[in-house]
Formats: structure tokens, sequence, C-alpha cells
């Protein structure tokens, strides 16, 4: 791991700065080791200085100054956070940049490989192409060592300017917010430039760590998890490890965006409801409290496009691995109401399928719709939740996290962004020319992406949202892509 967390000589600090010890969530190594990029393509052109004014008044605000905070490491060591007391012009709140093109972006030869939507299920672009846009020139993401190497604040902004599109690009060290707290960052935003500031909350405190009780055990879990009997053992993970960990840290990885039209998904939905409606009849249950999400179908559907090509033995056991936020869950009680006091940081934990290879391609898409939501469900709760780093501390591993399944499993990740709304952001006054009579007075994201780095999973899918079509977009990391492409062209 040196290569993500290599030391390097102290950066000079500021005895002015505000000190915090980093968080339980963000002392995770996968954390830690990602430095993310959200690119919001525009078909407007928008003034970059309103929007970086807006982002920056945001983190002078009460409560919002983490999001310009520096990461240094102590004598011991430790990584943790330094906060400026004051932003200034020598220590910007916000690591800005623009690039003013002065051509269309058709004629860019990255920007013009944004895509448009397909009608069918389709891998429409490379996400990585557009990397030169997302980072500075030449950049290549290295893990949190890049702030600590230097005096930048975890949070920036980089525009690019085309005489008809606006790129912007939020970039931020992953240890300041997960993808619900960048809900919350960028919510706030647009209230910046909307001039709605009465409206933006004051966040959690983060002076301490509302999650301690998570990582030092001192809350004992009040039930045993739901999958205890399938956590892995040492060799079990050893031989895990050596097939999947090992892939994820050191093979190259294909990058792709797939569009999933609501043409497609919602049909696939509409017929998973109405067989879990007839099961539900068949068993003397009320059909009524059948339910699925959208985001259900299209984790099921994934699975299937995933492990379809790979002629699996049909006992082989696929793992989806589900992120999920943990604010909903402890709301009320390790920290406060989110519409009152959002928790901008990272708080997640992870739901668990487990299904036979069998079982995916043979059972009907509803059955495996089924499994999806019946984990997120079961292991959403607090009790589980508290339950699943219990295990996490007392399995002895070190890992940041429990290993269910076994260690032959084919593992996929998800995580899904749907809720941080990107797809519904409106920077509108952001514009440089102002909306002509009879077209639409919004401003909204054409276009979503992410780029990260330099931790990418195997076979790990974000969805990144829907938009105003109804179109869904997903970032997939397939293990094997060719295999994929001929899955969603079935």
């Amino acid at each position: 791991m040196e290569f993500l967390f290599g030391r390097k000589p102290p950066v000079k600090v500021d005895p002015e700065d505000v000190v915090m010890p980093l968080h339980f969530f963000e002392r995770n190594p996968l954390v830690q080791g990602n430095n993310m990029a959200v690119s919001l393509v525009f078909n407007e052109v928008l003034d970059p200085n309103k929007l970086r004014d807006a982002l920056e008044g945001l983190a002078r605000r009460e409560g919002w100054a983490r999001l310009g905070g520096r990461l240094k490491t102590n004598a011991a060591g430790e990584i943790e956070w330094h906060i400026p007391r004051t932003f200034s012009p020598e220590r910007p709140a916000v690591d800005f940049s623009h690039v003013d093109h002065g051509i269309p972006a058709s004629s860019h030869p990255a920007a013009s490989k944004i895509p448009s939507p397909s009608d069918r299920p389709a891998l429409v672009a490379d996400p990585d192409d557009m990397a030169g846009l997302a980072w500075e020139p030449g950049y290549s993401p290295g893990g949190i060592k890049d702030y600590v190497s230097s005096d930048r604040p975890t949070l920036g902004l980089r525009i690019n300017s085309f005489t008809d599109r606006t790129i912007v690009v939020l970039q931020w060290q992953h240890v300041a917010f997960d993808a619900l707290g960048l809900q919350y960052v960028v919510e706030a935003w647009s209230k910046m430039l909307w001039g709605r500031e009465a409206e933006i909350p004051v966040p959690c405190g983060t002076d301490s760590d509302p999650f301690d009780a998570l990582a030092k055990g001192t809350r004992p879990p009040t039930e045993t998890h739901v999958l205890a009997d399938r956590l892995v053992g040492w060799g079990g993970i050893l031989k895990w490890g050596l097939g999947y960990g090992v892939d994820m840290l050191l093979r190259a990885k294909d990058n792709g965006m797939v569009c999933i039209p609501e043409s497609y998904w919602r049909p696939q939905l509409e017929k998973a409801l109405q067989e879990l409606r007839e099961e539900a009849v068949e068993r003397g249950e009320d059909p009524s409290k059948v339910f699925l999400t959208e985001g259900d179908i299209l984790t099921a559907w994934t699975m299937r496009c995933v492990v379809g090509p790979m002629n699996m033995s049909p006992d082989r056991l696929v793992a989806g691995s589900i992120a999920m936020s943990l604010r909903k869950a402890f709301e009320g009680d390790l920290i406060p109401s989110s519409a009152e006091h959002p928790y901008v940081g990272n708080a997640f934990g992870w739901g668990n399928v487990l299904i036979s290879a069998g079982d995916v391609m043979s059972k009907p898409l509803s059955y495996v719709a089924r499994q999806v939501r019946r984990a997120i469900n079961e292991q959403g709760t607090r009790a589980q939740h508290e339950a699943y780093y219990a295990m996490v501390k007392s399995s002895g591993t070190g890992l940041p996290v429990a290993i269910m399944g076994d260690g032959g499993m084919y593992q996929i990740g998800f995580s899904n962004w749907t809720k941080a709304g990107l797809f519904g952001l409106d920077f509108a006054p952001a514009r440089v020319n102002p909306a002509e009579e009879g077209t639409a007075t919004q401003c909204r994201p054409s276009y979503v992406q992410e780029n990260h780095g330099p931790i990418k999973p195997v076979d790990g899918f974000f969805v990144l949202g829907k938009d105003s079509l109804g179109n869904y977009w997903t970032s997939a990391y397939p293990g094997d892509l060719l295999g994929l492409l001929k899955a969603l062209g079935k």
C-alpha cells in the first residue's frame, strides 16, 4: 500500500489551523485510496466565477469549513484534518481551475466523445476518455498522499468552457464525503447560487466522531447478523484475496458508461412487480405490500449481464455487495436528523446478496430483484449495521469489511448515487446568456460521469442517476468488457 499512502517529508503547517483527527470511516483504506471527480455536462455556457464564488461561499458558512480542510501527517505519522480558521487567496477554500477552450465541444478530442442516450441498453462511452478534462493535464490520481504532500484543499472545482457547453468538475478526496454527503454539498452549492442561503442547514458537528462507538466496539450489538453463518474464514479469505483482491489492486481496468433507457428498465420493473404480486396472491398474502425500487431491478439486471457471459458453474456463489448509507438508520441516535443537521462525511455499510450463478441466470428477474430488496431491508437496520461492524472488529483480519460468502465466490459491487440528485441540479443563475423566451428556464446536466482512482473495483458498478428523459447512467468497471457488451446487445 506504500504507493497509496507513501510518506513524504511533512508539509509546513499553519499553527492557527483547527486540527481534528480523522473519523472512523475516513481511516478506511478504500476511502483514502480514492480521489474523486464528478463531471457535470451542461449544454450552455456558464459563468465560472459565479460557480466558484457560490462554492467558496458555502465553505465559509458555519459548519461547512471542513470542505476547505487540508490533510496533514502529525509527528506520530497519523493523517489528520487541518482546517484554516480563515480562507485567503493564498489558502483558498476550493482548489479552483478554469480552462476556456474557445471552441465548440464537438471540436475537442475529448469533449466530442460526450455520449448521447441510447434507445436500448448500451455501452456508450469510456469515461476515461474525458479524464484529461476531469483532472489537471498529466495528473493521475494517487490517493490521499496527493493531498498530504501538499497544502491542497480536499475540495476542488475545475471548469472547462466551450462555446456551446460547460463541463463542471467537482473533485474531492473521498475522506471528505461519500455519495450521500455529496448530495448535501451540491444541494447547498445550488442554494448559494440561487441566493437561498437561509435554506442551507448547519451540518452535524465534526469535532467528535459520531460513529466512534462502531469503531471501538463500545456499543455491543443487540442481535446477530443475518449472514453471520456465511462469514468467510481465513482460508476462504486467502483464496478470495488472491483472486478478487489482487485483481482490484493490480490489474488495469476497463471503464465504460452504460445507458439504460426508461423504455427498457420500466417494463422490466413492471413485469417483476406483477410476477411477485401474483406469487403473493398464490401464497394468500397481500399483493399491495409487494415492493421493489428502480434500483433493485437495475441491480438484478446488472448481475445477470455480468454473470451471463462468464459460463460459471451453476453452483458457484455470486456475491452482490451493495453500499448503504448509515444515516437513516442512526438518525436520532448517533447523528441528528439529516433534514436539520446533515452529516457531511462518510457513513456507509454493506448489504450482501448471496445467490448462485444458476439462480441468477435461470430464475425470473423478479426473483433476483426480490433477493436484492430482501438483503437491503434485512441488513439495513441499525441493529444489523451494529452487528456487521462488530463482526469487522472481531474478525481479526484487519480488513475494513466483513467478507460474506465463500472463498470461491464471484464478487460484484454496487453503489447507487441517484439520491445525490446530480441530474436534478439547476445552475440557471450561472448562465452567461439568459434563457430565451419559449426555451427551458432550467439549466440541468445532460450528462454526468465520475472518474476516480487509484483503487478501482473489479465488476464495480456506480449508478450515477436518472436524467430528465428517464435514462439511467451507470459507470462500470466490468471484469469482462467484451462479455458485458455481448450481454447488453441481447
